[in-house]
């Protein structure tokens, strides 16, 4: 009777002993995550991850890689954003200039306008929309890169750091057992159960520092890959980008006339004016106001208006007789 109470006061142990080790994993991880992620550091007792260079080293690389890439695909998002945008107003107003020179008839001159610069927006559109495909394909690599390839090493290192919690647990739950097995009765329930969980704790850190080891590895190598897509995959983007953007100006060259001195001095010349005569005539006097009365103005008013209107002479008549 008493060995079956002693057979199941050691099942009873196991399990608690697995469940809190567990428990404890689980609560350090959250803790380690809160305080990394905000800041907010607590009097409470946290188990720190057992210090290894290699995965620090990885996940600071890791980091910094993120970083850059999150910071370049948003701003090429904008950029993609802003000129699918300018196209889009640019082919509004061809249309709409188009339409003003079919219904202006009488203005040659500005027909004339209307037409020149629709066609200008035109051929500028469809160079845009030509030369914007290479940087899509840049914001689409940089998005599928940091959604795949930097979310799969995050995970491993995620793993990495909770082996790490898991690997000081068990540590933390070996020493406290042998300290225990020091002052207790051998024999008793106490001191089986303390053994049971040193065989237990020693027969889990092995397996944990195995999964480690393999995790450790795994994680170099993700990121060792990562570097090398870096440097491949990357310069050639960034190569077709670049040609986009030099093509796209100088098809715009190609496409308009170098502009002479004197068009272009005339536009600042006429832009120059319109300003000032704008602000001048905001400031200005009209001339046609009289500066002082007239001196042939009766000094002073009649005193009293006539009881009774005078009769009109029919026979008046204006204009020439």
């Amino acid at each position: 009777m008493t060995n079956q109470k002693k057979e199941k006061r050691v099942s009873y142990n196991r399990f608690g002993f697995k469940m809190a080790i567990l428990s404890q994993t689980f609560m350090e991880s959250v803790q380690n995550t809160f305080s990394n992620t905000f800041g907010n550091k607590k009097n409470t007792k946290v188990i720190a991850p057992i210090v290894d260079g290699q995965v620090d080293e990885a996940t600071k690389k890791v980091e910094n890689l993120k970083k850059f890439i999150q910071g370049s695909q948003k701003n090429m998002k904008k950029i993609i954003q802003s000129m699918e945008a300018s196209i889009e107003a640019e082919q509004n107003l061809t249309s709409l200039l188009n339409d003003e020179s079919v219904r202006e008839d009488k203005d040659v001159d500005l027909r004339i306008r209307y037409i020149k610069v629709a066609d200008s927006f035109n051929r500028d559109n469809k160079e845009k929309s030509r030369y914007l495909i290479p940087l899509k394909n840049y914001e689409e690599w940089l998005n599928t890169f940091l959604t795949k390839a930097i979310a799969d090493t995050e995970d491993t290192i995620r793993l990495c750091n909770q082996v790490r919690i898991e690997i000081q647990s068990y540590a933390s739950c070996l020493t406290d057992a042998k300290n225990r097995l020091k002052y207790e009765v051998e024999g008793s329930i106490e001191h089986l159960s303390d053994t049971k969980i040193v065989e237990e704790s020693e027969d889990h850190l092995e397996k944990a520092r195995v999964r480690f080891a393999q995790l450790k590895i795994q994680l170099r190598e993700k990121a060792d890959m990562l570097e090398l897509k870096r440097q491949v995959d990357l310069p050639n983007y960034l190569d077709t980008v670049h040609t986009a953007i030099r093509l796209y100006h100088q098809s715009a060259f190609s496409i308009f006339s170098a502009p002479r001195d004197t068009e272009v001095e005339s536009i600042h010349t006429s832009n120059e004016s319109i300003t000032s005569e704008g602000v001048n005539s905001l400031h200005s006097v009209p001339s046609s106001i009289p500066s002082s009365l007239p001196s042939s103005l009766p000094s002073s008013l009649p005193s009293s208006l006539p009881t009774s209107i005078p009769k009109v002479n029919s026979s008046l008549s204006f204009g020439p007789r």
